[in-house]
């Protein structure tokens, strides 16, 4: 792999089983730390994923865990970064309630736009300028408060992603004007001692599916994770099957939360 084994101690994701070495691409270093990587099999106007870290800051681990996904597929892979050590809408949504502001408290769980919006936006921009991809097949994932934040930002209408994947994201946040019909893929482990399964199944998955999204929710036996046959089941549904694939078919139907409730969760600030 392209970067160093030190990165390893930083990461939220699980080590993924050993694949067969492919031929070297590039790491590309971006404005405002960002990075991408372009694979050697990535073609003309190739497809394009965004990776977006769990808290702090960690986007080479990204990088480096996506890598071997990107050669088989030939994604061409962007890791942005945080302003601060996560993502500003999570820490925003993370502060205590406050007493005294009650348009605060509705403010917090809400998403338009935001400064580290402007920073994955801006990071698009200046790969573009340097690869050429495929603007109809750019996927906005993340991981951890990441995913919480992909999940914010994806649903927006105001950015044209063919599709959002969430991996263990961890608060609701409400998306202003959301994108009716976008894809979003949505998976949590229900042993995860970091982010709460719970909150994923009864919260976010019910939030997301009330914005209009057309969802998919993958519980799995396992912890803060995304194990290699989750990556790929959800990097098949927008990009395609490839050989070497471990995906597993996906569900039919959304489950529903135990104790979950019919109507769309409040969150605070909420009347």
């Amino acid at each position: 792999m392209l970067l160093a084994a030190a990165f390893l101690a930083l990461s939220q994701i699980a080590q993924a089983p050993a694949r067969p070495e492919p031929v070297e691409g590039r790491l590309l270093p971006l404005p405002d730390n960002a990075i991408a990587y372009i694979p050697a099999s990535a073609p003309a106007h190739a497809p394009l994923l965004v990776l977006l870290h769990g808290a702090g800051r960690a986007n080479a681990v990204m990088v480096q865990h996506f890598e071997a996904e990107a050669d088989m597929r030939g994604l061409v892979l962007l890791a942005p970064v945080s302003r601060g050590v996560t993502w500003d809408a999570v820490s925003i949504a993370e502060e205590p309630p406050s007493q005294d502001s009650p348009l605060a408290n509705r403010l917090s769980h809400r998403f338009g736009s935001s400064a580290d919006a402007r920073r994955v936006e801006a990071a698009i921009a200046a790969l573009e300028k340097q690869v050429a991809v495929d603007p109809k097949r750019v996927v906005l994932s993340g991981f951890s408060d990441g995913a919480t934040f992909a999940l914010a930002m994806g649903m927006s209408r105001d950015y044209p992603f063919a599709a959002v994947i969430a991996w263990s994201p961890g608060i609701a946040i409400r998306t202003e004007d959301p994108a009716h019909g976008r894809r979003v893929f949505i998976s949590h482990g229900r042993a995860d001692p970091i982010l709460k399964f719970q909150t994923t199944c009864s919260e976010i998955v019910p939030l997301v599916q009330s914005e209009g999204a057309t969802v998919t929710f993958l519980p799995f036996d396992g912890g803060h994770d995304a194990p290699v046959w989750l990556k790929d089941t959800f990097l098949d549904a927008p990009f395609g099957r490839v050989a070497g694939s471990q995906a597993h078919a996906l569900p039919t139907t959304v489950e529903k939360c135990a104790g979950a409730k019919a109507e769309v969760p409040k969150l605070p600030g909420d009347d």
